[in-house]
């Protein structure tokens, strides 16, 4: 009997790394088929391996066996690398990021900056919108890459790897001190989204789920400075942590640590310095502007109010619609935070319905977007963020040889059941944390 349970248990490892493998190495995002019956069975070995086993040894090597098996190709699903070896080589050549769009290089016999690049970035029209941490790590992969886009990938995927599995040991230290199991850390560390966004596509929320640990771990071992510089860093990485300074603050004074929040804003502040400047300002702020006001993707609360301003103005009016969802997130976060406070709530708690509600408002919403959900479910007992994290991979069926077009149908399918989820887990939980 012990052997057949080995037995399932290999065969729920085997097909978890095959399908992950198959995704980072073979196919295609446009190949809508093969690459939703991949991640299904990615997401269901995954789910498998983990009731089936607590074997902490085989768990932890799958993770980091998966990780390095990603390390043979270019990202298989986002296309945003080429956008950090766009940034990385102008910084290599001491051209300032934000001075100029893209097309403003083309011709210019600058090396690694040609025709070949340029076809390939996402957003060749709109300015960078990455932070100097960013670039830096853009301008180290260049400078090794040499040109070689396969050897700049993997130096980024190095740094988030390592983050990756910062990220686990510092989760594992914040469940003990929760008194939760350690081994809720693997629904994180082998999540199929986490693995293929963060080491596979190379998004940067991995360094922030990082930082943020790092400043959820310290502050409770009332370690201030060293709390502050990781969600510092955090806000330094993404700007989007600043959505949880507030509650630290509010937090901070019931606890004599309101410093933290005000000692993070201002390391998040200094990592802009050293490039700051009118074009950096200047093209920051136009690229944030254009994300509010022109981008939509995958989003829920939006998209009702977007239908709603067909009705009333015949067309779309985001310019007005995306403003008014992100002042509304605000007013609701500040109110979140402020309840979180009053009512002792733990930091993964608050700041894991700080984050949803924020999404929840936003114009864009891509799968990478909430992986630190998944890492604050782990720690706060709300398991809804697992459920997205097979959901959220249905916006791939948006993209084909051609272009993207998302089915709406998708989108309501994603949030009814999410929402769902979400309402059943509040209604029966009797979680304290």
């Amino acid at each position: 009997m012990p052997s057949q349970h080995k037995t399932g248990h290999y065969t729920f490892l085997f097909v978890y790394i095959l399908a992950i493998f198959s995704i980072g190495n073979w196919i295609e995002r446009h190949n809508t088929l093969p690459l939703l019956l991949a991640y299904s069975s990615a997401f269901f070995g995954y789910v498998f391996l983990l009731q089936k086993t607590n074997e902490s040894r085989l768990l932890f090597s799958a993770g980091i066996v998966i990780r390095i098996l990603l390390f043979f190709s270019l990202p298989s699903l986002s296309d945003d690398l080429f956008r950090f070896i766009w940034d990385g080589t102008l910084l290599k050549n001491g051209i300032h990021p934000f001075n100029e769009l893209p097309g403003y290089y083309l011709n210019q016999n600058i090396p690694g900056l040609d025709h070949q690049l340029y076809d390939k970035l996402n957003s060749p029209k709109y300015f960078t919108i990455y932070p100097p941490l960013n670039q830096f790590i853009f301008w180290l992969s260049a400078v090794i890459g040499n040109e070689d886009w396969l050897v700049s990938a993997n130096v980024i995927r190095l740094i988030l790897y390592a983050a990756d599995v910062g990220s686990f040991f510092l989760l594992k230290k914040l469940l003990k001190q929760y008194r939760k199991s350690e081994n809720l850390a693997f629904w994180y560390f082998l999540n199929p989204l986490v693995v293929l966004e963060f080491t596979g596509n190379l998004h940067f929320e991995g360094l922030v789920v990082f930082f943020l640990l790092a400043g959820i771990y310290c502050y409770e071992k009332n370690k201030k400075w060293l709390s502050a510089t990781g969600f510092g860093l955090a806000v330094g990485t993404k700007l989007l942590p600043l959505i949880f300074l507030p509650f630290l603050f509010l937090k901070g004074i019931t606890q004599k640590k309101w410093s933290i929040a005000i000692i993070a804003g201002s390391i998040g502040s200094l990592t802009l310095i050293p490039m700051l400047s009118e074009s950096f300002v200047k093209g920051m702020m136009e690229s944030l502007d254009l994300y509010f006001r022109s981008f939509e993707f995958n989003a829920s609360i939006y998209f009702i109010a977007r239908q709603i301003g067909y009705w009333i103005y015949g067309y779309n009016n985001i310019a007005l619609i995306g403003p008014l969802s992100s002042f509304a997130s605000l007013l609701t976060i500040l109110a979140i935070s402020l309840i979180g406070t009053k009512r002792k709530w733990s930091i993964p708690k608050t700041f894991l319905f700080i984050l949803t509600t924020y999404l929840l408002f936003a114009t864009t919403v891509h799968p990478w977007y909430i992986l630190p959900l998944i890492v604050l479910c782990t720690l706060s007992g709300f398991w809804y963020p697992i459920v997205w994290s097979l959901l959220i991979f249905l916006t791939y069926i948006g993209y084909t040889k051609n272009g993207f077009e998302l089915p709406m149908y998708i989108v309501v399918v994603e949030y009814m059941i999410v929402f769902s989820t979400f309402l059943i887990e509040i209604r029966f939980s009797d979680r304290k944390t």
